[in-house]
């Protein structure tokens, strides 16, 4: 099969299952809402952003797995596979065990950090318990579903996932309809999750790796190869984390628990374009990494250019399109008491047009092994949101900490990386932007006229036909960019890794 049906192939079916994801997570968040109030839902998004931060502890291992197996395969070093899933299967178990005991101690000493009612204090000690147990099996399982990210098993991956969601959805309303509370709802979600996570293990075991994975398996020699890589990785997640879940912690101490709902509307909208943004660049990585084993830099320079223009055509009118609707989307999906939160979130989704432009050269600047330079350009980024957002907390509130969020990744973040990538591959900005971005600028220009014409035509009562005029605003922009803004070759391209 040809590396441009693998991609599209990979890219419509990581698409497929994380719109599904983002449909279902967008319908239960009023929903759960509405059932446990903001009170409890501020709890459990604190404790969600604490195993957030946790997860850290990854090491920058899941990246590693995608990129060795993908790599090592190319050169046909099978046994250098299994190798790297066995010794960070290992690793994972361990870091599991760890997760779980320091859950179990915390859950005793949270509510003295956070303004907890007592009343509510046993949910929160109940969330982590279920959280701790979780960890056990979640972490080492984690490995298998980055197995088959690197074997580009992308239809395995999909199928596994919308199960999972598909189930956590069915069983919030089965949970919250018979009015057992937010704690079994997590219970029954960690299920499902594991469950995912056995299919993969499955797959991989039997279908791709063919061979007994060696558990524990500790080797030094193995260990310094994955971390070799991983190290810088996982020093830019930590600063990662402290970026997007930082906030939460901020607002909770110098605003109130309640407004980290409020925040919240924001940050899941701005998670959703996390998501899309992913869904886009992420297959492309282990294509990367398999160029990266084969030595074919030029066409990665060709994957450059080409996957930047064809990715922001596809996400960036997305991004506009939402923030001209936001305040018309949030009253219709939340209702009239969240309008505090159409501009933080506004805000919050707008420098997803920046991240999107560098996401396929991130990739292959990672696969390439410049992950030091990423993390000093993280490193930087983090420190200016977390002075902002402490300075701006107290006189504008959630507005202060989206603004903080925001300015690094806009000011700092984007040239920064760009820079790196443009160095490294060896091309001039002017390339990059004729190549990747230029012709693009008009449909952006398109998208912000027809939004706005919309919505003077027809504003929606409820968020189904919210949702509809947004998705036929998108699709004519998306028509107009194909049929015009794109030359034959590209338009033939593109299709073909549509109907592969």
């Amino acid at each position: 099969m040809s590396r441009k049906r693998i991609i599209g192939n990979n890219i419509k079916y990581n698409a497929l299952s994380q719109v599904i994801v983002f449909s279902v997570n967008l319908a239960l968040f009023p929903f759960i809402v509405f059932h446990v109030g903001k009170e409890i839902y501020g709890i459990y998004l604190l404790v969600m952003a604490l195993t957030g931060y946790l997860g850290v502890l990854e090491l920058g291992v899941t990246a590693a797995v995608t990129k060795y197996v993908a790599e090592l395969t190319a050169k046909g070093d099978h046994e250098g596979v299994k190798k790297i899933i066995s010794a960070s299967f290992s690793l994972f178990f361990a870091i599991g065990l760890f997760i779980a005991i320091i859950l179990f101690i915390l859950s005793f000493y949270f509510d003295h950090i956070f303004t907890v009612d007592v009343a509510n204090r046993i949910v929160m000690r109940q969330l982590f318990w279920v959280a701790a147990v979780a960890s056990l099996f979640i972490w080492p399982g984690k490995i298998f579903t980055r197995v088959l990210d690197g074997f580009q098993r992308y239809n395995w991956l999909a199928a596994i996932k919308i199960g999972e969601i598909v189930l956590i959805g069915a069983s919030a309303y089965l949970v919250f309809s018979q009015g057992w509370g937010i704690v079994y709802f997590l219970l029954l979600s960690y299920l499902f999750i594991i469950l995912e996570y056995v299919v993969a293990y499955i797959i991989s075991r039997y279908r791709l790796i063919k061979s007994t994975i060696i558990f524990p398996y500790f080797n030094k020699k193995v260990f310094r190869v994955i971390f070799g890589f991983s190290f810088y990785l996982f020093l830019s997640n930590l600063v990662g984390i402290l970026i997007f879940n930082f906030d939460s912690f901020v607002i909770g101490a110098f605003v109130s628990i309640a407004a980290i709902t409020i925040y919240s509307v924001g940050f899941n909208l701005q998670g959703g374009f996390r998501v899309i943004n992913s869904l886009l660049g992420s297959p492309l990585f282990p294509a990367e990494a398999d160029m990266e084993g084969r030595g074919e830099n030029d066409k990665q320079k060709e994957l450059l250019f080409k996957g930047t223009k064809y990715i922001t055509l596809i996400f960036v009118p997305s991004v506009i399109i939402t923030i001209i609707f936001a305040e018309l989307f949030i009253n219709n999906w939340m209702g009239t008491g969240f309008a505090g939160s159409v501009l933080p979130a506004q805000i919050l989704i707008s420098f997803w047009i920046f991240n999107n432009t560098i996401e396929v050269g991130t990739g292959l600047l990672t696969v390439k092994g410049h992950v030091r330079v990423l993390f000093k350009i993280s490193v930087l980024n983090a420190l200016l949101n977390l002075f902002l957002s402490l300075m701006l907390v107290r006189p504008l509130g959630v507005l202060g900490v989206v603004l903080g969020t925001t300015i690094p990744m806009v000011l700092i973040n984007f040239p920064l990386v760009l820079y790196q990538i443009l160095k490294v591959l060896k091309i001039n900005l002017r390339e990059f932007f004729n190549s990747a971005v230029k012709n693009n600028l008009w449909v952006y220009l398109f998208t912000v006229i027809l939004s706005g014409l919309a919505l003077k035509i027809f504003q929606p009562a409820n968020i189904f036909l919210t949702i509809v005029e947004m998705v036929a605003v998108y699709i004519i922009v998306i028509l107009v960019g194909f049929r015009f803004f794109l030359s034959s070759g590209e338009r033939e391209e593109m299709l073909f890794m549509i109907k592969s």
